[in-house]
């Protein structure tokens, strides 16, 4: 008896050193790999301020680790009604803005509204949805379609932040705003521009006191310092992930745990559609034989990546269609181009348009982003085998941006050939619609310049209509179907999500389907 009750004591120590591990962490050193601005709804710039700028404002609603959608501000009795027209719901008690002020429903309403007027576009076609906003008390509210929308939970609900009306109210310009005043977890207690962020935990969040009192969030963009700095110890964890050259030495450290999980960020060649010879569909269809996307993956990533394919999308998704894989075919291509008019060629090897101009491209590329540089370089060197030359520019991050996605509106047009690209995630069922509609308004992230009408009406007709998942997910495999025999981009694959945490200083790091690991879940009980 004695024996047993000594391993019981042994084990609720273990038990209870675990959860403190978990709990009670006075500081983090967290690296932040691009500066985000002050944080604001408004003002930070990439899918890096996304994830930090969810700990300091909160949605309705939020993916949980297995991507389903769950209540984070409501209660759980919410109502969806009138065919995915009406969406009812009642605020958790006890929420307030970090400056200690309640929030309510006239903070909701405003929230879904006031950024119809602003810059992101993505928020005005959020706004752009809403018919009208019943508020029945403080606490309880309808919002209410102007037509139906399936996805309106996880592309609405779940990704509006919740600002503070008396804050913004008689505020014209959104970005003019710098004092970050959100409801979330953590308060953003210091900025200084190109340096660091420091994150504050708020003790009384009507969720629970976050397990880590203070995040110091150094923004470093040199991935080799942030790898030095995880292996040191001088870092908890990053933002972004390591590379698989990198995962032997990072497993082989005691303190560090690799959190692997399926990754939905996918790496793209943006093409841009609106320049010749761009603009035409056997060009663009040529490349696609041209490019060994299976090969490039596979050298870049090993097994630790999925293969993407002309859907765009990752096959593995429930609405994917099967079949659509990129065949690396250097004949094929070469037939394609001569038979569409570019069969001449240059001294050099370069072939012609019909008009007699070389076929030579940029291809944009992030200078802080090796992997994608490398990609640009072997995707180079395979086009020169169809007589295609393309010179790799590699630039800042900014600067990119200003010629591929300007103020990050796609209706100011773009100036480049080719780019490198990425987005966040491709998780939602609209990132098809939002990557190919034509409609700016619609296509918030179509950067090429896409236009296809068949792809239009799909959207505007099926997708739009859609009313069951059945329903919703025949019109996302029709427009598969038809980017796949006209492509407005090649999309190499999707890595897997590589990000190395120290949890001998914090056991608490959690990773999720489509998530990175500095998330909510990571930080509350």
């Amino acid at each position: 008896m004695k024996k047993i009750l000594s391993l019981l004591v042994a084990l609720m120590l273990a038990l209870s050193a675990a959860c403190l591990a978990e709990s009670s962490v006075d500081a983090l050193t967290i690296a932040v790999t691009k500066d985000e601005n002050s944080l604001t709804p408004f003002t930070y710039v990439s899918s890096t301020g996304t994830v930090v700028n969810r700990l300091i404002y909160d949605t309705l609603f939020i993916a949980d680790l297995d991507n389903n959608i769950v209540p984070w501000m409501v209660e759980d009795d919410y109502e969806v009604a009138d065919g995915y027209t009406r969406y009812t719901f009642t605020l958790l008690e006890g929420q307030k803005f970090h400056d200690g002020t309640p929030l309510t429903t006239a903070d909701v309403a405003f929230s879904f509204t006031y950024p119809g007027a602003q810059n992101v576009s993505s928020q005005r076609k959020i706004c752009a949805k809403i018919e009208r906003i019943d508020i029945a008390d403080d606490r309880t509210m309808t919002i209410n379609l102007s037509a139906p929308d399936i996805n309106f939970l996880r592309d609405g609900l779940a990704t509006m932040r919740i600002i503070s009306k008396a804050q913004y109210e008689s505020v014209e310009d959104a970005t003019t705003v710098h004092e970050t005043l959100g409801s979330g977890m953590y308060r953003l207690k210091e900025y200084k521009v190109g340096q660091y962020y420091i994150l504050e935990a708020v003790e009384d969040y009507f969720k629970g006191a976050p397990r880590v009192k203070t995040l110091n969030m150094p923004i470093m963009e040199d991935a080799t310092a942030v790898q030095t700095g995880l292996l040191s110890g001088e870092l908890a964890a990053a933002t972004s992930s390591i590379g698989v050259e990198m995962l032997d030495v990072f497993r082989s450290n005691p303190d560090i745990e690799v959190f692997a999980s399926a990754g939905y960020a996918p790496m793209i060649m943006n093409i841009n559609n609106g320049v010749a010879p761009l603009n035409d569909p056997a060009f663009r269809t040529a490349l696609t034989y041209a490019v060994d996307v299976n090969g490039i993956m596979n050298t870049l990533y090993g097994e630790y990546a999925t293969v993407g394919t002309k859907g765009t999308i990752r096959p593995d998704l429930p609405y994917s269609v099967a079949g659509l894989e990129y065949v690396y075919d250097v004949d094929r291509a070469n037939s394609i181009l001569d038979e569409a008019g570019y069969g001449q060629r240059n001294a050099d090897g370069v072939r012609l348009t019909p008009e007699g101009e070389p076929c030579s491209f940029e291809i944009l590329v992030y200078s802080g982003s090796t992997i994608r540089i490398r990609a640009a370089e072997l995707t180079a060197h395979q086009l020169e085998l169809a007589g295609i030359a393309l010179t790799v520019k590699v630039m800042e991050m900014d600067t990119v941006d200003a010629y591929v996605w300007p103020d990050f509106e796609v209706s100011k047009g773009r100036d480049y050939d080719f780019a490198m690209w990425g987005w966040g995630s491709s998780i939602s069922p609209e990132f098809l619609v939002n990557l190919y509609s034509s409609d700016f308004s619609v296509g918030t992230f179509n950067v090429c310049g896409y236009v296809n009408a068949d792809v239009d009406a799909v959207i505007a007709e099926q997708y739009a209509a859609a009313a069951t998942d059945g329903e919703l997910n025949a019109a996302l495999m029709e427009i598969q179907n038809r980017i796949a025999e006209d492509p407005g981009l090649i999309c190499f694959g999707y890595a897997d999500s590589l990000q190395a945490c120290n949890v001998g200083q914090y056991a608490g790091f959690k990773s999720g389907k489509g998530t990175n690991v500095i998330n909510v879940y990571s930080f509350l009980d």
